[in-house]
């Protein structure tokens, strides 16, 4: 028998708990755990009938109790801390092992489950939680079970082997739906990073300040553009200094480039370009160029990147521009509803491991892989 809590602990008008197993733990003894307002023991209730009742011996607790299935009942009583320990510590008198939620899930629904549920509940905005929430209701699992009857049946490897790179296309994509995408902001000092960072945020989360050298460790702020996560970081500014807290800075700013899924190298249009606005554009082509400070008069000229986007985070001229330039950037293609979409490392390790499986012409190994995996 497991039990777990539902709920986030803290602050909270319900909490719920989850009782894996023997449901009529809750019946036994002359003093039962819990009873119902209508005297009646819990297993003389009909299944999904919803329960008022009290819970344990004076000063009891009032809980609402549903037994869901033979094998699960959910106890919903007062939110915050004392009910619910409370609830706990008797159901682990009683026999009952108290395990984490996730845990539950996986010793209820499997492993497949508890990790898409738990996907699910990291989601940080309504666009990716109802993307998830698709993956979550059968969308994957239909996907690979298919998958499995054509490695039961008279599958076609050549077409199993594309129904395969179909699903894992969308890898990183999923990953990053219970994550965030890090976008990093590049450039010399006093260029502005940090205005930017502030004006994509909509707050001051960075200090702006005119004299070079005043961001030295990274700043993030967490939000969403265009109803994707993003992880924005400010870095130090990259020029040559002899300061050695400012150089470890810029080593870490370099770093932070090498992994980050989208970068924004800001130029101050207003000064004339310096060899390091150079060597940043032709260190990172792909990245989104920003000709910053637009409000001032540019002494660009003619000499700005082709694509550059013109951006002023003083007067926010440019700011929609950008932000829905990022969002492409980072999603350049938005999956149809129904697509197949793994969201975690470990599905994307088994639908590679099944692939290769398909290469080496093994229906077996195949199948193996996507039985572990669902």
């Amino acid at each position: 028998m497991t039990a777990a809590m539902l709920t986030p602990r803290g602050r909270g008008a319900v909490a719920s708990i989850r009782l894996f197993g023997d449901c009529l733990l809750l019946d036994r003894g002359d003093r039962p755990l819990f009873r119902a307002a209508s005297a009646k023991p819990l297993a003389d209730h009909a299944l999904g009938r919803v329960l008022f009742g009290r819970w344990g011996q004076e000063p009891a607790e009032e809980v609402v109790v549903c037994r869901r299935d033979e094998a699960t009942v959910e106890i919903h009583c007062h939110g915050g801390e004392a009910a619910p320990r409370r609830i706990l510590a008797d159901l682990e008198r009683a026999g009952c092992r108290i395990i984490a939620w996730h845990d539950l899930e996986a010793a209820a629904g499997g492993t497949f489950a508890a990790e898409c549920t738990r996907a699910l509940t990291r989601a940080t905005t309504l666009r990716t939680a109802d993307l998830l929430l698709e993956q979550c209701s059968g969308t994957l699992r239909a996907a690979l079970e298919a998958l499995r009857g054509d490695a039961r049946g008279d599958g076609n490897l050549i077409e199993a082997r594309a129904r395969v790179d179909a699903i894992l296309a969308w890898a990183d994509f999923g990953r990053h739906l219970a994550d965030h995408w890090k976008v990093v902001i590049l450039g010399r000092p006093n260029a502005g990073k940090s205005s930017l960072l502030n004006a994509l945020a909509g707050f001051d989360r960075a200090i702006v300040f005119d004299q070079p050298g005043t961001t030295r460790d990274l700043v993030t702020v967490e939000t969403a553009l265009d109803g994707w996560p993003v992880r924005l970081i400010d870095t130090a500014g990259i020029r040559g200094t002899e300061c050695l807290l400012e150089s470890q800075g810029i080593a870490l700013a370099r770093t932070e480039a090498v992994s980050a899924d989208c970068r924004l190298i800001v130029l101050d249009a207003s000064q004339p370009p310096q060899p390091e606005d150079h060597e940043l554009v032709a260190a990172w082509p792909e990245s989104l160029i920003i000709a910053h400070k637009s409000d001032l008069p540019s002494a660009w000229d003619k000499r700005l990147p082709e694509g550059a986007l013109a951006v002023s985070s003083l007067t926010r001229h440019g700011i929609d521009e950008l932000i829905a330039a990022i969002a492409r950037r980072l999603v350049p293609i938005v999956p149809a509803p129904g697509t197949a979409i793994p969201v975690t490392e470990r599905q994307v390790e088994l639908l590679q491991r099944a692939r290769q499986a398909l290469a080496d012409d093994s229906w077996a190994a195949f199948d193996s892989a996507l039985g572990e995996l669902v």
